[in-house]
């Protein structure tokens, strides 16, 4: 009797959230994973998959990516799922004024899993820069977010230029006043710096995406992080990677990291431009976290699990028995690579010996991307094609 639809063999299971490192099988029935086990009888499965030295692990939760209101965003299907990543956050494309746009367009027409902050701009993360102060209504976008938390979880406050506290002090009251919490991108210009921003304006479980860009120094210049992002740490200010085409540099990253400033969460902010030039999808950026010396588990447990913490989906980030079958099947290659930053110093390279590689993607108990066929038979078992008389 087949009681299960797909059935990974032979491979290694890393889920951080259950403390599971090891060489399992695990069984998919519908959306849910029924079982994991030592070894699993393939006749009780519709389908096998042979998995041996590949890594099973959650699906990847990419939470800063661009899907809608930005010129450079990704239709999400298409940035996510051959990347193994099944849930993405977008990082504050819309508004409270065009968020029911993006619900109808993108949410609800996407395989992928898609949440969503608010930007505090009413109009959305497009329109005028994120500079216009008269637009930044807090208690519209608290509203907003208090009538569809079902999609959006936060406040995204970004890219304002002025000389001013205004776009930060808006947008953290949406987030006190929904409940959530405010993600911020912003460069320290002169009388608006980070050590103000992450003392005064930040709170725990906020987040600071771009850790490591070049025009948001974490180092001073002895290349020493500065001691307030670790006193920041303490408080439960949550620190994102957010790559992106401008905001991740090796020089920022190796320093922090070796003196032990890792990323808590790893995220892409994918959209065309960092696609591109940076090759920025959810392997990739795990792939240069593992080059800089954080261990593979952990790469994986801050591109599962704690993101699913941060969304506060419990049902996600892991692959317990009776949890969403949400799956990414990742091979590590071993050869000689370049990994590719940027910034404002341009473009520079670092040689690894070892890169990420999604090769599965199974989402809700579905295979949605198969690199190289392992779910399919191989074609000569093609069956013999039936001529029949032309009249």
């Amino acid at each position: 009797m087949k009681i299960y639809d797909i059935l990974l063999k032979n491979g290694t299971i890393i889920d951080p959230s259950n403390n599971i490192n090891s060489k399992l099988d695990i069984a998919i029935s519908g959306t849910k994973i029924a079982k994991v086990s030592k070894s699993i009888d393939e006749s009780k499965s519709k389908e096998t998959i042979d998995a041996k030295d590949l890594i099973i692990c959650p699906g990847l939760i990419d939470i800063h990516a661009h899907s809608f209101g930005y010129w450079e965003a990704i239709f999400p299907d298409e940035m996510c799922l051959p990347f193994g990543t099944t849930t993405m956050l977008d990082a504050g494309g819309p508004g409270w004024k065009t968020f029911d746009r993006m619900k109808d367009d993108v949410i609800r027409k996407s395989k992928t899993r898609v949440f969503s902050l608010l930007n505090i701009v009413g109009s959305g993360m497009i329109m005028d820069g994120e500079q216009n102060v008269s637009d930044m209504d807090p208690d519209a976008t608290a509203s907003k977010i208090t009538e569809r938390k079902d999609m959006l979880v936060g406040v995204k406050v970004a890219h304002f230029e002025a000389n001013s506290w205004e776009a930060i002090k808006r947008g953290k009251k949406a987030a006190e006043d929904s409940g959530t919490f405010m993600m911020v991108d912003q460069n320290p210009i002169s009388g608006r710096n980070m050590e103000v921003l992450l003392n005064k304006y930040m709170t725990s479980g906020d987040i600071l995406t771009h850790v490591y860009a070049w025009g948001k120094p974490i180092l001073d210049n002895n290349k020493k992080v500065y001691k307030y992002f670790f006193e920041a740490r303490k408080k439960g200010i949550i620190f994102d990677l957010g790559h992106g085409a401008g905001s991740f540099s090796f020089s920022m990253a190796k320093p922090a990291i070796d003196q032990g400033f890792e990323p808590d969460t790893i995220s892409t902010d994918h959209h065309r431009e960092s696609m591109l030039t940076n090759h920025s999808n959810m392997p990739n950026c795990m792939s240069k976290m593992m080059a800089l010396g954080i261990p593979l588990n952990d790469v994986i447990k801050k591109s599962t699990y704690i993101p699913s913490k941060i969304l506060n989906r419990p049902e996600l980030g892991h692959i317990g028995e009776g949890s969403e079958a949400d799956i990414a099947v990742l091979k590590i290659h071993n050869g000689k690579f370049g990994l590719i930053d940027n910034g404002l110093t341009g473009n520079r390279k670092l040689i690894t010996d070892k890169i990420i590689e999604n090769q599965i993607t199974i989402k809700a108990g579905t295979i949605v991307w198969d690199k190289e066929g392992y779910s399919y038979e191989n074609y000569i078992n093609t069956p013999s094609p039936s001529y029949r008389d032309i009249e």
